[in-house]
């Protein structure tokens, strides 16, 4: 492409191709004339010289048109050289002229130049050359006159002025040419020359304007910025472009300004059109910045063949990026978008690239910085396209629609909820027609949706029939909001059938949107219930008034009723009950153990098992249940049949114990017994062989021994697990009688099978009573505790022993040797001891007391070392 300075250098260039150039020779002497057209043809072959013999038949050859130049003398017959000059000039005014003539004065060569000849030149030298320098560009050719030959000179004269001619000629004829217009302003601000254009876009005449200064035929012009620009240009020598805004004119031009020695060249071109659409896409570009920053909208620039893609900010801060964090490359939009999304983007974007497609558009799914995924509505289209129509450059929006798509989900898991309901769904429009159905409409009236909507519907034409003032159209008005009830109708599979219905008037932003329906075949239900009603009178008896729990629940668990008894016993009222789950009440049951017990129950088969039962209040109690699936009205149902066995699990708790308890005694006759026994059977045999009665001694001793044993087998065998009635003890009166007296046998006072034997140790140990404080229990079990406890102290080397409270109970503790931490778990056992005299029962018999009075009892080391006994839980009065 080329510049304006390019087109105006190839306009002013010389023209120097070899065309011919025709020269009229008038000479004023035929010698002077054949020299000048010998020298003048000599100077170029392209030079071809015509003679005339006077003035008036050189000018029959100018009105021919066949002349470029005229040489011409000054002493010519009927006209001199001036004259003819001015007769050539009024017929074409910008024809080279050359006066070469013999009769060189200053006076001629003034008139000469007044009736503006191109070169005056003297036959006898360069006389007068001087005064007609201005007459000729000497920049134009590389010539010099030869001074010596005057016929050289006059060749080399008429070669400048053609050459100067033809191109002056050839850059008027290329301005005028010119799409731009074009005007020449001299030294002086005076419009030397304009073109067609300029003249066509100043709306003024050409002519009329040339020669005038600027400033004074475009007064307003002054003080503006093209003065200004045009003074700077002239004043630096450098060239100016720039747009002016002409008011006079209402125009807009784009100028372009070339300073030279002589003036200024100026080029404009009218631009206003451009500016106006300029203005106006500025302005479509400002709206569409506000509509883009109203609709949050996100813009992309595509380089097709780069794929350099330019994202502006809120395209970055759509997916939660900086403007900054975003390369301007075709990557940062694929890599974000769902892999399961960009198959389908690329053929969109490729279809539309191959014009199959007006507009590129494609909803996918892009990653945000978090992680999160957006829906972006992504729409395009190609703007520019190279010659063979494959696309070069894109331009795009990006759409958050991730809210809309939400919306067009929640829209369609309603319809698939409305099309999955059991009953019929349907939208009416204020005449009765279906306007909208699910599925389940479909299928009752064995039809499609497409065959539906538009037609009547039959149970709104069944309603108007047999209600009273038109409850639809009262629906339609707005005189009612909702109507529901029950109708029979015929349908596509059974004639006569029961159906349910409920009808709302459904308004949408204030506006009346039509009828929602909604409808069941309840035939079935019905005709169960009356079923129903014919044997609830028998089992209501049956089911009220039984002495047991009995309870009805469904597969799911949920319990559908309750007798009296049952809601009595959990305390809940009935209608509570009714609605809960059975493992809100059953405490050992799995939700998921009991519906797969309840699947795996046939029809008509009982099974029992034992639970817990949870009451109101949160306390429990056992029980055994009879659960039989039975069917109720056509439906699996599970009647529970429920009794309190509290006492029954209390009795086999006692049974367990006695049965314990014997094993443990047999243990005790088996092992313990036999061998006192042993030793009293070995010295009876050795008494009868040697006649020793010391051996008898020893017999009583093993006698003695087993009448202990058997002492504290039956006091741990009487004790039980329970105690009779408590009272209030004085602790410290207790503790302080023992001290001081003997409390006679282990039995306890009063006894009857004590054998009259008093406790051994009773004054063998110092008891120190520290509490004032009573007790609540049983004073011959609380005697038997504390009688066994300072037995233990004596027998294992203890010789002080303290009785004091705890917080909520007290504490026996003696200074013996204590008993290791590791074995203080086996003390309690029954038969364990580590006293030669001691027979092992008697902590065990003290646990014994402790449990059947609600006590629990724990052994630590004591303050002395010895071992501490402390009993918590205890209650007082």
């Amino acid at each position: 492409m080329t510049t304006r300075e390019d087109r105006r250098s190839d306009a002013l260039a010389a023209d120097t191709r070899s065309e011919p150039v025709r020269v009229l020779l008038v000479a004023d002497q035929p010698a002077v004339g054949d020299r000048a057209a010998s020298a003048i043809e000599a100077r170029a072959s392209r030079f071809a010289v015509t003679a005339a013999a006077d003035a008036t038949e050189g000018l029959g050859v100018v009105d021919s048109g066949e002349v470029d130049c005229v040489v011409s003398g000054y002493d010519l017959p009927g006209m001199d050289g001036v004259e003819f000059l001015r007769a050539v000039r009024d017929r074409v005014d910008d024809l080279p002229f050359v006066l070469f003539t013999a009769r060189g004065s200053e006076a001629v060569a003034s008139e000469a130049v007044a009736a503006g000849v191109d070169e005056y030149l003297p036959v006898g030298g360069d006389e007068g050359h001087a005064d007609t320098e201005d007459l000729a560009d000497t920049d134009d050719t590389d010539d010099t006159d030869d001074t010596d030959d005057p016929y050289a000179t006059l060749a080399s004269r008429v070669e400048r002025v053609v050459s100067r001619s033809h191109t002056e000629c050839r850059v008027t004829e290329h301005l005028d040419r010119m799409t731009d217009a074009f005007c020449g302003i001299d030294e002086s601000w005076r419009l030397s020359y304009l073109n067609e254009q300029a003249a066509e876009l100043l709306d003024r005449d050409a002519d009329d304007l040339l020669g005038d200064r600027i400033w004074d035929r475009f007064e307003a012009l002054r003080g503006t910025e093209l003065e200004e620009r045009f003074r700077e240009a002239m004043a630096t020598g450098e060239p100016a472009d720039f747009e002016y805004r002409f008011d006079g004119l209402g125009r807009d031009f784009a100028i372009d300004a070339y300073p030279s020695d002589t003036g200024l060249s100026v080029y404009f071109r009218d631009v206003t059109e451009k500016r106006e659409r300029e203005r106006e896409l500025r302005e479509l570009s400002e709206r569409f910045q506000l509509a883009v920053e109203g609709a949050d909208v996100g813009v992309w620039d595509w380089d097709v063949r780069t794929d350099e893609v330019r994202f502006d900010e809120r395209w970055a801060g759509m997916l939660g990026y900086d403007h900054s964090e975003i390369a301007f490359d075709l990557s940062e939009w694929e890599e974000r978008v769902h892999p399961n999304d960009l198959t389908e983007a690329w053929a969109a974007l490729e279809a539309h690239f191959a014009g199959e497609t007006e507009y590129y558009q494609c909803d996918h799914r892009m990653e945000t910085k978090s992680g999160d995924w957006k829906w972006i509505r992504d729409r395009g289209r190609v703007v520019e396209r190279n010659d063979e129509g494959e696309p070069v450059r894109a331009v795009g929006i990006h759409i958050d629609v991730t809210e809309e798509k939400e919306r067009e989900r929640d829209l369609e898991r309603y319809r698939r909820l409305v099309d999955e309901l059991p009953d019929s769904v349907a939208l009416y429009d204020a005449d009765g027609r279906f306007a909208v159905v699910n599925d389940r409409l479909t299928e009752v009236y064995d039809s499609t949706r497409e065959a539906l909507v538009g037609r009547k519907s039959p149970l709104l034409q069944r309603l108007r029939e047999t209600g009273d003032n038109d409850p639809f159209a009262a629906l339609v008005s707005g005189d009612r909001e909702t109507l529901s009830g029950s109708v029979e109708l015929d349908l596509a599979d059974r004639s006569d059938a029961i159906v349910d219905f409920g009808l709302r008037r459904l308004v949408i932003d204030g506006e009346f949107d039509g009828v929602l329906g909604v409808a069941r075949d309840v035939t079935e239900k019905r005709r169960r219930q009356r079923e129903l009603e014919r044997t609830s009178a028998r089992l209501e008896a049956l089911f009220e008034d039984s002495p047991d729990m009995i309870d009805i629940h469904d597969e799911a668990g949920e319990i559908v009723d309750a007798n009296p008894v049952m809601a009595a016993e959990l305390g809940y009222d009935r209608e509570e009950i009714a609605g809960m789950d059975v493992w809100e009440i059953d405490a050992e049951l799995d939700p998921a153990e009991g519906i797969d017990l309840w699947q795996r129950i046939e029809m008509g088969e009982t099974r029992r098992l034992e639970t817990t039962f949870r009451r109101a209040d949160d306390t429990t109690f056992p029980v055994e249940v009879h659960v039989r699936r039975v069917d109720v009205r056509g439906e699996d149902r599970f009647l529970a049949t429920s009794r309190d066995i509290s006492e029954r699990k209390a009795y086999e708790r006692r049974i367990e114990r006695e049965n314990e308890r014997l094993d443990e005694f047999a243990n005790i006759v088996s092992h313990d017994l036999r061998n006192p026994l042993n030793v009293l059977s070995g010295y009876l045999r050795l008494a009868r062989e040697t006649g020793n009665e010391s051996y008898f001694d020893r017999c009583d001793t093993a006698l003695d021994e087993m009448e202990r044993l058997i002492d504290d087998v039956l006091t741990l065998a009487r004790q039980g697990d329970a105690v009779g009635s408590v009272d209030p003890v004085p602790l410290n009166e207790l503790a302080t009688r023992y001290a001081n007296e003997a409390l006679g046998s282990i039995d306890g006072v009063g006894d009857d099978d004590d054998g009259g034997r008093e406790d051994e140790t009773a004054g063998s140990i110092e008891i120190a009573v520290e509490t004032e404080r009573d007790v609540l229990a049983d004073p011959g079990r609380l005697k038997r505790l504390l009688q066994n406890l300072f037995r233990n102290a004596a027998e294992h080397g203890g010789d002080r022993v303290v009785v004091g409270d705890l917080p909520n109970g007290f504490y026996v503790e003696d200074d013996g040797p204590g008993i290791p931490e590791d074995c203080r778990d086996e003390v309690f056992e029954s038969g364990h001891t580590t006293s030669e005299s001691g027979t092992g029962f008697g902590l065990a018999i003290v646990e014994r007391i402790a449990e059947a009075h609600g006590w629990e009892v724990t052994l630590t080391e004591g303050d002395d070392g010895g071992a501490r006994f402390e009993f918590t839980g205890v209650e007082r009065p």
